[in-house]
């Protein structure tokens, strides 16, 4: 026997996670054929920008690697720790950590370009400019699986819906008027913009409907602390230019330079963890 009102609120529940899935996969896989279709020029360019293009986005995947099995595991994560009084200081610490370890993972990989480079044949490194980008849209991308756990815990699941379909249209537009102008860059910046919307959004109506404490300015901080170190590191690829080791001891500093900022930051959480206590804040 059905149980129509139960199927109703499952419907009800889950139609807007399935608008929002297939949202998120036009938002992921969507750069490919829009750069093939919108690059200017006769077939052999458009294949160019797609080859390049191709090639390059296989160094972010690492970066996607990890926000996917982020994804899946924080799920049954988030749900599982709903009933608890301090449920929402949880949520909170997992953002916070996941911001930290993906702010490392971005600066790890930039700062050893060099080498994962090799990863990729020597005539598509030119296209690695976009590396930075995409590894930064999918940390934003992950940031958004740590904030909409409110709308699926207060049962608003059409928003992730809105959100998503507010990325794509985001997507979608900029491809048309960017890959014309700038080529294989065109879907990378979409993204970006995609992924900065939706987390933004996200976390601005989340903070209506289901307000969580998160810790932003601890948040943004290792993001600028990971942009300044990648900075940092393009200073070295001009100043040591053609003296491969010299760079990578270099830019090894400037890791070190960040862990020691991070560190600082954190003094409070890793002196708890060394005498055996509960952290006393975020």
């Amino acid at each position: 026997k059905i149980d129509f009102l139960l199927l109703k609120k499952m419907l009800r529940y889950t139609a807007p996670l399935i608008l929002g899935g297939l949202a998120g996969a036009i938002n992921q896989f969507i750069g490919n054929p829009m750069l093939k279709f919108f690059t200017p020029g006769t077939t052999s360019d458009k294949l160019t920008q797609l080859g390049l293009f191709g090639a390059a986005a296989k160094i972010p995947i690492l970066m996607t690697l990890f926000t996917q099995a982020f994804n899946y595991a924080a799920e049954p994560f988030f749900f599982r720790h709903a009933h608890r009084e301090d449920a929402k200081k949880i949520y909170a610490q997992v953002a916070q950590a996941f911001t930290l370890v993906g702010s490392t993972v971005f600066l790890g990989i930039m700062l050893y370009m060099d080498l994962i480079a090799f990863l990729i044949g020597p005539k598509y490194r030119e296209a690695t400019g976009i590396v930075p980008i995409l590894l930064m849209a999918y940390l934003f991308l992950g940031v958004y699986y740590c904030f909409s756990v409110w709308y699926k815990l207060a049962d608003k699941t059409i928003a992730g819906g809105i959100f998503a379909v507010g990325g794509s249209t985001i997507t979608i537009t900029l491809n048309i008027l960017l890959i014309p102008m700038m080529g294989y860059y065109g879907p990378a910046w979409a993204a970006l913009a995609c992924y900065g919307f939706m987390v933004s959004a996200c976390y601005l109506s989340g903070q209506r409907y289901f307000p969580v404490d998160y810790p932003i300015a601890k948040m943004t901080a290792y993001i600028l602390l990971a942009l300044a170190g990648y900075g940092l590191g393009l200073l070295n690829n001009g100043w040591f230019e053609g003296r491969l080791f010299a760079k990578l001891s270099a830019n090894t500093g400037v890791f070190i330079i960040f862990s020691t900022a991070v560190a600082l930051l954190e003094r409070k959480t890793i002196q708890a963890f060394f005498r055996g206590q509960p952290p006393s804040d975020t």
